[in-house]
């Protein structure tokens, strides 16, 4: 039995044990900064504080996993705007640490990264377009990408993913938070000027186990296959669960207070036929 160790359990990370836990054909293993995300059908749990390097090589030469899926990210767009220094950390420096580590082991690692690597200009960006993230969140993971890049050894991968959604029991995405808006009879504001490729997260459960079983490496994107703004993506959950789209107010980028900027289109497609 293959033994694979789960790092991070946000929505991603949490919806990806669960899909492994439902095989019945792995030895599971999760590390997480707090106990509370802790799945509760896995029993070797671990925490894990992924900026310390100390930490990181311990356990994963302690377990010697066969794969090991990294979902650990700061991914408050805004927020790494405002603690750049901890933002750096957690979304770089942890990646190269947790690299490092499994080439000691000679464990597959695949890293989840971003479609915010990108600067949104173009959209339908492929594995091979050049990178040019313009807020320091995309700064801090595509910095990521690199540091696991330099380090030589090959098994490993990158999947960049765009917008996960699905229902979780961890925190809200876009999905649910527009859901439980809607439900709640609240008016929502919603851009109609930022266009993405949102990921489902069952789907992108699916696609670890593919990545394994298959030995795939490199660069891949991962996305769903149609490209729409926020304010379609809202229209569609109104739609399909006959919720009040009246609700749904247009407005553009430019009209919220975010901090961060926001590029405009980061869609994803991929060479490699596999989304």
């Amino acid at each position: 039995m293959e033994k694979v160790l789960v790092i991070g359990l946000g929505m991603v990370g949490y919806e990806i044990v669960k899909k492994y836990f439902e095989t019945g054909e792995y030895k599971i293993s999760i590390a997480s900064r707090s106990e509370n995300g802790f799945f509760k059908g896995v029993l070797d749990k671990h925490l894990l504080d992924v900026i310390n390097e100390q930490k990181v090589q311990e356990l994963i030469s302690e377990l010697n996993p066969d794969f090991v899926i990294n979902t650990a990210a700061m991914t408050n767009v805004d927020l790494c705007e405002s603690e750049k220094e901890l933002a750096y950390k957690s979304n770089a420096l942890s990646v190269e640490y947790i690299g490092k580590a499994c080439k000691e082991t000679g464990s597959k690692l695949c890293h989840i990264s971003t479609d915010y690597v990108f600067d949104g200009e173009k959209g339908n960006y492929v594995e091979t377009d050049p990178i040019n993230p313009i807020n320091y969140y995309g700064f801090t993971k595509a910095e990521g990408e690199r540091l696991l890049n330099a380090i030589e050894y090959d098994n490993k991968s990158i999947v960049r993913i765009s917008t996960p959604y699905g229902f979780s029991p961890v925190k809200l995405n876009f999905f649910t938070w527009v859901l439980e808006t809607l439900k709640s009879e609240k008016p929502i504001n919603i851009v109609t000027d930022q266009y993405t490729t949102s990921t489902n997260l069952s789907d992108l459960s699916d696609f670890m186990l593919k990545i394994q079983k298959n030995n795939l490496s490199g660069i891949i994107h991962f996305g769903g296959s149609e490209k729409l703004s926020r304010y379609e993506f809202a229209l569609k959950i109104s739609e399909k669960y006959n919720l009040n789209d009246k609700l749904i107010n247009p407005v553009k980028s430019s009209e919220l207070n975010w901090i961060a900027k926001r590029p405009k289109d980061t869609s994803l497609r991929t060479i490699y036929g596999v989304i």
